[in-house]
């Protein structure tokens, strides 16, 4: 079959965080890079467009559901994670999701289906069968270790996942392991291109300062969790540096930090497309335990400071930055201050290496591997000539919980 004709592909996520929408759309760029015209990609938020109501809604609800604290979130995830229990949840899920995952298989005609959200795995593919076509459907797993059992679905061509911890929780729930290939978390391109440049010249690019060094704070693109405690803390730290803070879009706390009057400098900003930019600018990353504000950092080789981690799937991406040396675990304003404080003070030595370390770990060409093993899924070439594991450093196993609190560096 030939690799030179257009193939349509269908991306399905969710706003519902884990970063979904910026996978899909890194895998999305890297394909166009890839094969231009010939990859033709329809994205679409599948509760948000081919959903009734209150599957519709599932993207506001989210952030509320959040804000009833972390208890709620976990007893959720727990209870509902385990091979057994996500099959009985998939069977009892079919009937609510049903005419969504038929109308996204009738309507966009994909040569290949991508799933970026663990909610839509089993429905897609019962989809796919019951429509009586062969179209192939991928999972593309949005979490770095502890992803949940309804990403395994089976009867997907491949699962892509970020770790090799990632990789064996997968093989752990019977998946068959020449289908689950470790490619890293896809990050979108500009991420790649701006770790090349010199920090300096990124900063002129902003406007901002060179004499002091640059704290990037950011808690993803609803702007949850402490962010104004957080920023009084470290503003009141007596740390000598700059403070930059995403609100993406709450644009409350917008308002609220920009009332603020700090003993430090500080820029706010609201949602912004240049994100990759502030990031390569900074210093150092404060933030909650997403993975892709991780493997976004990762990539542009700055260190973290994790301040917070959602229960259930997060946990564990906090021992897998902090024991490969690439972050510091501080959960709490105050012990995120100090950490950023002593991070910053005296010879820098210890984040020269946390740099160094978030590099090395970083997963740069994870968007395109997706992308090249995509198109060949799409294209009917054989899975054993995808399946083949990049080779790169030796990850350590990554626990299910965060380490012990290290507030200070």
């Amino acid at each position: 079959m030939t690799l030179r004709r257009a193939r349509r592909f269908l991306f399905v996520f969710s706003d519902t965080g884990g970063g979904h929408r910026s996978t899909a759309c890194a895998v999305l760029e890297s394909l166009k890079e890839l094969r231009r015209d010939l990859a033709e990609v329809e994205l679409v938020d599948g509760f948000a467009e081919c959903a009734h109501w209150p599957l519709s809604c599932v993207g506001d609800i989210y952030p509320q559901m959040l804000r009833l604290g972390a208890r709620p979130w976990s007893a959720t995830f727990h209870l509902s994670d385990g091979l057994l229990r996500a099959r009985l949840l998939a069977r009892t899920w079919w009937p609510v999701m049903r005419a969504t995952a038929m109308r996204l298989v009738s309507r966009y005609q994909a040569d290949a289906i991508v799933s970026f959200h663990p909610m839509f795995n089993d429905p897609l593919l019962r989809a796919v069968r019951q429509s009586g076509r062969s179209t192939p459907v991928l999972a593309v797993v949005t979490d770095l270790i502890a992803a949940h059992a309804f990403w395994y679905s089976r009867g997907a061509a491949c699962w892509l996942v970020p770790t090799e911890d990632g990789r064996r929780r997968a093989l752990a729930h019977g998946l068959p392991p020449e289908r689950v290939v470790v490619t890293g978390l896809p990050v979108r391109p500009r991420f790649c291109r701006v770790a090349g440049e010199d920090k300096k010249s990124v900063r002129r690019r902003l406007g901002i300062p060179q004499d002091l060094p640059l704290v990037l704070l950011m808690s993803g693109a609803n702007g949850l969790g402490p962010v104004q405690q957080l920023s009084r803390a470290i503003g009141t730290s007596g740390v000598e540096a700059q403070l930059a803070v995403i609100a993406g879009r709450n644009r409350g706390l917008e308002s609220r930090l920009a009332a603020e009057s700090l003993s430090i400098p500080m820029h706010v900003r609201g949602f912004i497309e240049d994100v990759h930019e502030w990031m390569r600018a900074a210093d150092l990353v404060v933030t909650k335990a997403g993975p892709s504000t991780i493997s976004e950092a990762l990539v542009v080789g700055t260190p973290l400071v994790i301040s917070s981690a959602l229960p259930g799937q997060e946990p564990a991406n906090v021992r897998y930055v902090v024991n490969a040396g690439a972050a510091v675990w501080a959960p709490s304003p105050d012990s995120a201050a100090a950490a950023v404080r002593s991070l910053l003070g005296g010879s820098r030595r210890r984040l020269v290496r946390m740099a160094a370390r978030a590099l090395a770990i970083g997963r740069p060409n994870a968007s395109r591997r997706a992308a090249e093993i995509t198109w060949k899924i799409a294209c009917g070439v054989e899975r054993q000539e995808t399946a083949i594991r990049p080779s790169g450093l030796a990850e350590r196993p990554g626990a299910a919980g965060p380490p012990q609190e290290r507030g200070g560096a």
